[in-house]
């Protein structure tokens, strides 16, 4: 083959490469909840040494000093943040109504994980503002967090809540298929079963009484359950659709999301009927895909990190930038060595690089040099 031919092919290489998705040079070395305090502390140059002498080259942070970012790219190091989607559970002061209803009508308790109802669009716009004002403060690319409905699952055994069926949910999911939820029962003299119902069409003379959420949640559950499981991807997914295109007007950011580390058919499918979360779907408008492979919250041995990121990036079509857990204290430790086969397990291919979180917790227990000695 001709010198010339040689070089068109790498040249055709190179952009097929790119049309699949963002590259990198190198992996991606990440440190998530990035503050500049010790070991990384001082002016921007001190702090831009520090991270490349522990062979960080890649941060999330909340915000960020122009000067230090400036300094950082300089150092070839690149800058990230995050937008906690549908998790502040703390805004129900202020909007009660997006607090999220179960199966049984009640309200989720005020803790992370049950985060904030996802269908009420009026306060989409709120969010997608905070996505707007991170992609023009000069970040490299902005990932969502918490961008699914509310659910337990960092842990050994997941707690499946099915959520949202508050009033606003119901209707915009009977607006959304054309499903009409009955909103009365025939009167019997037992209790009826979900599954028979006597529904009255009647208007309310007394015969009929109205039913109640479990049991508008026992019907959609029981005659609908797949429109239910695709309007709850969709919903999801229309979501990130916004923020793409949000994203796609300054060239060069990438949007990535946090994904729950579950395959499909697992827990009852639950990353899609729980979560909401359709990887194929959410691909279309996603640059990295970055599952939450916490193994030891999770239970799982440590090649599970290994496999699932394969898993993920045949099922996304699209590059796979994990995050893993270091020690956590308390209830979660991670041993020394433990930490390092983390590590490691997380590079392996078809990985981008790892995520670490996070630096508080790194530092406290001391880490950070099994960390420097492990990606080295």
């Amino acid at each position: 083959m001709a010198r010339y031919d040689v070089r068109l092919l790498f040249f055709i290489t190179l952009l097929l490469i790119g049309a699949s998705g963002p590259t990198w040079a190198q992996p991606i070395h990440a440190l998530w909840g990035f503050t500049p305090e010790d070991p990384f502390s001082g002016m921007p140059a001190e702090i831009a040494a520090a991270l490349r002498d522990n062979g960080i080259n890649a941060i999330f942070a909340d915000r960020i000093e122009p000067a230090l970012l400036k300094t950082l790219r300089a150092a070839g190091i690149q800058v990230f943040t995050t937008v906690q989607v549908f998790g502040d559970h703390k805004i129900w002061k202020t909007y009660p109504q997006l607090r999220p209803v179960n199966r049984d009508g009640v309200p989720l308790p005020a803790k992370y994980g049950s985060g904030i109802c996802p269908t009420q669009r009026w306060y989409w716009p709120t969010i997608l503002q905070k996505i707007s004002r991170k992609a023009s403060a000069g970040f490299d690319g902005v990932w969502l967090d918490f961008i699914r409905f509310g659910s337990f699952w960092e842990e050994p055994q997941p707690r499946l809540e099915q959520l949202c069926f508050c009033d606003s949910t119901l209707a915009d999911f009977s607006r959304a298929t054309g499903i009409v939820i009955p909103e009365r029962a025939a009167r019997t003299d037992s209790v009826p079963t979900y599954t028979s119902l006597q529904i009255s069409t009647q208007v309310d003379t007394g015969l009929a009484r109205p039913l109640t959420t479990t049991e508008k949640a026992a019907w959609i559950l029981t005659h609908h359950k797949s429109e239910w499981v695709k309007y709850k991807t969709g919903v999801i997914t229309d979501f990130v659709k916004l923020a793409r295109e949000l994203i796609a007007k300054k060239p060069g950011k990438l949007l990535g999301i946090f994904a729950v580390p579950w395959r499909r058919n697992e827990f009852g499918d639950a990353i899609l009927n729980i979560t909401g979360q359709d990887y194929g779907a959410l691909a279309e408008h996603v640059d990295v895909f970055s599952p939450m492979l916490y193994h030891e919250l999770c239970g799982r041995p440590l090649d599970w990190i290994s496999k699932f990121v394969k898993y993920a990036a045949e099922a996304a079509k699209k590059p796979v930038l994990p995050i893993i857990q270091c020690d956590l204290g308390d209830e979660h430790r991670v041993t020394d060595d433990e930490f390092a086969a983390a590590v490691l397990y997380a590079l392996d291919p078809p990985s981008r690089g790892v995520i670490i979180f996070r630096q508080q917790h790194l530092i406290e227990a001391k880490q950070l040099p099994i960390l420097r000695a492990t990606w080295k």
